[in-house]
């Protein structure tokens, strides 16, 4: 089925949160790297010397009936200029406080997007069984850091995105939230039947994105544990990228993680 104009808005805000602000043309080259197109997406416009794809990209642009449009409290298109700008948004809608991202800001995040490639994981030498019980704690989280949110920005609740299902395991992390400032929050979400002393495992590629994100104070393991797969509930301990390194040791054959003793 082809990829509709709304669901390439909701795509966009997730390319968005990599590079901070793009042009059209930017939109249109690099969307493929956070949706999947088929075969109809990439036929051939009739009208016009592109896919059907990035035609509709464009159309998103000329439809939009205002200079300045906001979508989803996420990210703006300004088509004021000669190419029209998207750029994601800080802050929060539920405090009036949404603004387009700052000069300092889309510097920094283009600096780590260039440390930072994501790409998929083969998964299929780890058990079905850890799979499953990977999924029903991320569903976990999710709803641990929906009424999180809910406390401080009840209107920004859409931007809690659950992007290992939106993307797969390739982007470094599983849950994109919200800081109480209206800052991103990244989440990796590592769940484990027993204790907390119990070892988790992590990728090269995960823990390549928390040791980027090292000094940040807005990237956390999520390390849910005692979960009890029949009633869907467990304990949750916040890790911070920074105690991630201080308190934990790393096996770089087996990817297990453990805390130091």
């Amino acid at each position: 089925m082809a990829t509709s104009e709304e669901e390439i808005k909701k795509g966009v805000s997730l390319l968005l949160e990599q590079y901070g602000q793009l042009t059209t043309a930017e939109v249109k080259q690099k969307l493929d790297t956070v949706m999947n197109f088929d075969d109809e997406d990439m036929e051939p416009s009739g009208s016009r010397n592109e896919p059907l794809i990035t035609q509709r990209i464009g159309n998103i642009v000329s439809h939009q009936k205002k200079q300045v449009e906001t979508y989803y409290n996420v990210y703006q298109v300004d088509k004021s200029g000669s190419n029209a700008v998207w750029s994601i948004l800080t802050g929060l809608n539920s405090q009036s406080t949404l603004r387009p991202i700052s000069h300092d800001e889309l510097k920094k995040r283009r600096t780590k997007r260039e440390q930072f490639t994501p790409r998929k994981i083969d998964w299929t030498s780890l058990n079905d069984s850890r799979d499953l019980l990977g999924q029903a704690g991320e569903e976990y989280a999710m709803r641990y850091e929906t009424g999180r949110v809910s406390k401080f920005a009840m209107n920004d609740l859409d931007r809690i995105i659950h992007l290992s299902i939106l993307q797969g395991d390739g982007a470094g992390f599983d849950i994109l939230s919200l800081n109480d400032d209206g800052s991103s929050r990244y989440i990796e979400v590592k769940t484990t039947r027993n204790n907390l002393d119990t070892p988790f495992y992590m990728t090269e590629n995960e823990r390549s994105f928390f040791d980027i994100h090292q000094q940040d104070d807005n990237l956390f393991i999520y390390r849910i544990y005692n979960f009890d797969k029949d009633t869907n509930s467990g304990e949750i301990e916040v890790i911070s990228a920074k105690e991630l390194f201080e308190r934990f040791d790393f096996d770089a054959t087996t990817y297990r993680v453990s805390r130091k003793i």
